[in-house]
Formats: structure tokens, sequence, C-alpha cells
């Protein structure tokens, strides 16, 4: 009877000593879950929070965009709210790429550019050998763009739409496009030798998601398809901008088009159209 009541107590002592290895494990495990949340939250907490403003610009589109988000939280509403929500977007995504693109006074340069008869090529060359006519093209436009700080805003084809922050260098690098094309030396552009038209204009602009919207992107885009091969033509805007500044080689302009103002579809009023004078 001794035994067994020996037997049965050691059991119990041996069970409990168990029940408190087993409770202090499981204790321990608790305590490091609440440890990794910890650090999960504060980790999530970092990533999430605003990075400091990079510039006295930043800072001031971050207090306007604050401003604005509590004049909506009052009840500002309707013709503000586009505006506000275009703002908003811009400032939180932090769009480096567009602040630089934008000039002191608010505007950008747009240019546009494409292959005159780009389709009668591919037609006559294929699509394997036109491709390949197609990266050399590309890779002298982007180049210009590179070296005179422009932005590819995107590309169709053989076009180009590419942002830059002043006119002078939307239009250096329009000129040094034209020029690169007349001299290659690349054999696929010297076996088919293509000509490029370009047109530019200046003003103010909506920017969403990378790209750029409005009536100053559609006046550039109708500047070049008025353009020949081999040309630039500019807006008035540009060439007021451009035709003072103090560049190595400086820019001249002739008038486009022998009736003087012109009028550009979907756009109202008449319009100065002016060629950039391009030696090649």
């Amino acid at each position: 009877m001794v035994v067994t009541l020996v037997v049965v107590c050691v059991a119990l002592m041996l069970g409990l000593v168990a029940s408190v290895a087993l409770l202090l494990d499981v204790r321990r495990q608790l305590d490091e879950s609440r440890r990794l949340v910890t650090q999960l939250e504060s980790d999530l907490d970092a990533a999430l929070r605003p990075s400091p403003p990079a510039s006295a610009a930043e800072r001031a589109m971050r207090a306007v965009v604050g401003t604005a988000a509590r004049v909506r939280t009052h009840g500002i509403t309707g013709m503000l709210s586009a505006s506000m929500d275009d703002l908003t977007t811009w400032a939180l995504e932090k769009r480096p790429d567009i602040l630089q693109m934008t000039a002191a006074d608010g505007t950008v340069t747009i240019f546009f550019s494409d292959i005159e008869d780009s389709t009668a090529h591919n037609h006559r060359l294929g699509d394997r050998a036109w491709v390949k006519v197609l990266e050399a093209h590309d890779a002298v436009v982007r180049g210009a763009v590179e070296r005179h700080r422009g932005q590819v805003v995107k590309t169709a084809g053989d076009s180009f739409m590419v942002a830059f922050r002043d006119p002078v260098s939307a239009l250096l690098a329009a000129r040094s496009i034209q020029r690169t094309l007349a001299r290659t030396l690349d054999p696929r552009l010297r076996l088919t030798p293509v000509r490029v038209r370009i047109g530019v204009h200046c003003g103010r602009v909506i920017s969403r998601d990378g790209d750029y919207f409005g009536r100053n992107v559609a006046h550039a885009a109708r500047v070049a398809a008025l353009a020949d091969g081999g040309e630039v033509l500019v807006s008035d805007p540009v060439r007021e901008q451009t035709e003072t500044s103090d560049v190595e080689h400086p820019l001249e302009f002739e008038a486009a088009f022998e009736e003087g103002e012109i009028e550009l579809k979907g756009l109202p009023g008449t319009h100065q159209i002016w060629r950039l004078v391009v030696e090649t």
C-alpha cells in the first residue's frame, strides 16, 4: 500500500514538473511572438511613414497638400475637388521626375516627334528590318533627350513624347537629333535614312501617373503634325523664351508659313508657328 502511494506521488510530481515545463515553454513562445509582432509593427510603421522632404520645393508642396486636405475635410468641394486630387496624388507619390520637369513659372515644355512615312518604310523593309532601323532611331532620340535632361513620357512605335524643364533644352535636343540623323555613320540609318519631324510647345499642363494632359499638350501635338521630315517647328511662346538664350550656338528661327498666323485644329484663335534653323 505504501509503495503504491509513493508511486502515485512520484507520478503526480513528474506530471506537475512536466506541466510547469510546458507552461514555461508556452510562455516563452508567447513572449517571442509578442516581440516579433512588436518588431513587425515597428517595421511597418517605418515603411509607411513619409520620408523627410528632400527639398524646399517638396516641403512646400506637402504643406499645400496638407492645407488642401484640411480645407476639403471642412466642406469645400466642387470645382477644387479634381485639382486637389491631382495635387494630392502628385505629392503622395513624390514624383521627383515631374518636379524636375516643371520650370520656376510652373510650365513644362512638351516635345513630340515621329518618323515621316514610317508606315511606308515598314512595308518596304518588312518588320524584322524595320525594327532594327527603329532601334537605331530610338538610340539617337533617347541619347539627345538624356544629354539635355529631358524625360521620355511615352513612346508609340516611332513616336516620342518628351518633357523638358525649359524650351532651350528641348530645342537643343531637337537640333542634336536632326544633325545626328543627317550625319550618322550607323549602317542601319545609312541604308534606310529616316526623316524625323518634331514639334515643341510650352505651357502649364496637368500631370497624372507620370503622364501629361491638357490643351498645351494638344498644342504641342498639333505643332508637330505640321512639320515635314527634318523640320523642328515651335510655337510662339517657345521662340520668345529661346530667341535670346545664352547658348554657345544661338538658336535661330524663321516663319514656318508665308501666311503668318494659322489655325490649329481644335484650338481657338490663330497661332504663329516658327521653324528652328538647323544646319546639318
